[in-house]
């Protein structure tokens, strides 16, 4: 397994000192901490699909889109859209992820991503545009 370093956009959230939280409905929780959206197209598929990413020891960042789409850089300047076969529960607040890959490659299909515990299997992989980042962003 290897280890990705840790995400920059995790953030731990407390209240302020001495303010006790009494009652907050989970819609209001959820509405405070919302994940920005990103335009995924509805059936989650934007790149092009490749078959692993090689040289998985030059991740150098991730960010988890939600609980089923992880983007990945590298050091060589290539971003990796990872489609998870499900919801990964919890892998948009995990501090640390974890990767499996076989002789240094990730491979679709094959290689699984672990957060909190829970294994998640990489369906597709895609390598992403500079354009499509952009509009991922929207």
């Amino acid at each position: 397994m290897n280890r990705i370093k840790t995400n920059p956009l995790s953030r731990i959230l407390a209240a302020p000192r001495g303010r006790i939280l009494a009652a907050v409905s989970s819609a209001c929780l959820a509405a405070a901490f919302a994940l920005p959206v990103y335009a995924l197209s509805p059936n989650g598929e934007m790149g092009e699909p490749v078959r692993s990413i090689d040289s998985a020891d030059e991740i150098s960042d991730w960010s988890a889109l939600d609980n089923q789409h992880v983007l990945i850089n590298t050091t060589s300047q290539n971003t990796y859209l990872i489609t998870l076969k499900h919801q990964c529960h919890g892998l948009t607040w995990a501090q640390n992820v974890t990767v499996s890959m076989s002789n240094n490659t990730i491979w679709a299909g094959f290689d699984a991503i672990k957060a909190n515990g829970l294994q998640c299997p990489i369906q597709r992989i895609s390598i992403m545009s500079a354009q499509e980042l952009l509009e991922l962003d929207r």
